[in-house]
């Protein structure tokens, strides 16, 4: 007989439609921030080593947003000390976003310790939960464990000098992610279970990078003075973006997949977990597309180097893979249109990236693949699993 997790009253009515708060939308402003910054970071330095260090950082603060989102979807009851513990964190990230205008190279140390402290917020909101609903307590202390665990990585980190440092933040945060997170379902008794909203926290997400998309876009045009070149290359950089979005919501988000994956036992939400990490592939390669945007538009109007066409390409490969790990999250079925559609956009992106094609060529090409993707999954949208 399939496991089940086992339900632990939630802090709100779970029988009541869950809607991001004003604060949630306010929290996200703050993300805002960090992600145009890494945007700005990665427009600056396209090569392949910049491409590192922006997902690189783009990991850490996609982390930060996930894990206080989904705390928030758990636990939060929109009472005032709820509503503190988020601006107190709300405060942390603008902190972390002010250490992103040239990168953390110079400012390693101090990112360090926001982070720890970030981290060590989180231990803090798990381990009260934890200690004043005894239902809830091997869950929140996994989910604790986690959290610490990674601060105390973190805060390790000070000892090492770079790039030492650097890996001990990436070990932070896959044992962090682990722990606090599949860990802790697989492993706790009981586990809280409330009306999600994650999908649609995980929406607005993909809303907050391709406004960054389409700003880039925007900056393309503005940087070169109109050229009739960096124009054509904006009208099809936006239609990437509105390609991205339409397939996206049309197609993988789904506003009760949170709720099914609780429904479905545990098995299933320890696979959720795919979906959720899988949109952080798909986050990174839409502000990768939009600088390549307008890293393109620039060469298009004054020449270059020719990295548009390969970090476009690798973008739109990183977005096909991320898609089909949050597919895979929730044992999505997609027609064989569908498939040949999305095979056909994988091999344009191979095609820009290696056959050093022309900045038009190479932005207009992925927009056409993104308009018949858009079309054929409008046609036969994926089935999800009930």
């Amino acid at each position: 007989m399939e496991s089940r997790v086992r339900p632990v009253p939630a802090a709100r009515d779970p029988a009541a439609g869950r809607r991001s708060s004003w604060l949630e939308l306010f929290f996200d402003l703050v993300f805002v921030v960090a992600v145009f910054q890494l945007g700005e970071l990665l427009n600056d330095d396209p090569s392949a080593g910049g491409v590192l260090v922006f997902a690189g950082l783009l990991t850490t603060i996609w982390w930060l947003w996930f894990s206080f989102s989904y705390f928030a979807d758990l636990f939060d009851n929109d009472r005032p000390p709820s509503r503190f513990v988020q601006l107190v964190a709300m405060l942390g990230v603008l902190a972390l976003a002010a250490s992103l205008d040239r990168g953390v190279a110079d400012e390693s140390g101090r990112f360090a310790v926001l982070y720890g402290l970030l981290l060590l917020l989180l231990t803090g909101m798990y381990g009260l939960v934890g200690w004043r609903r005894a239902a809830a307590r091997e869950f929140c202390w996994w989910n604790a464990a986690g959290f610490v665990l990674g601060a105390a990585l973190w805060f390790g980190s000070l000892l090492v000098p770079t790039p030492a440092r650097y890996a001990l933040w990436a070990v932070g945060l896959a044992v962090n992610a682990a722990v606090a997170g599949p860990l802790a379902y697989a492993r706790a008794g009981q586990a809280p279970v409330q009306q999600s909203h994650m999908p649609e926290r995980f929406g607005l997400f993909t809303i907050v990078v391709l406004g960054e998309a389409v700003l880039a876009v925007a900056n393309g045009i503005g940087e070169t003075g109109w050229r009739p070149a960096a124009v054509v290359i904006g009208i099809g950089g936006f239609v990437i973006a509105c390609g991205i979005w339409w397939v996206y919501f049309a197609s993988t988000f789904d506003p009760e997949a949170g709720n099914r994956a609780v429904r479905g036992g545990r098995a299933v939400v320890v696979r959720s977990y795919l979906y959720a990490y899988g949109h952080l592939l798909v986050y990174g390669s839409i502000v990768a597309a939009g600088v390549a945007v307008e890293v393109a538009a620039r060469e298009a109007v004054h020449g270059g180097h020719g990295v548009a066409g390969p970090l476009l390409g690798g973008s739109q490969l990183t977005l096909m893979v991320g898609c089909v790990v949050v597919y895979r999250g929730f044992d999505v079925r997609v027609s064989r249109r569908v498939a040949l559609a999305q095979l056909g956009l994988v091999i344009a992106a191979l095609v820009i990236g290696l056959g050093g094609l022309p900045p038009v060529a190479v932005v207009l090409l992925v927009a056409l693949a993104w308009v018949v993707l858009a079309v054929i999954e409008w046609t036969a949208p994926p089935v999800w699993r009930r």
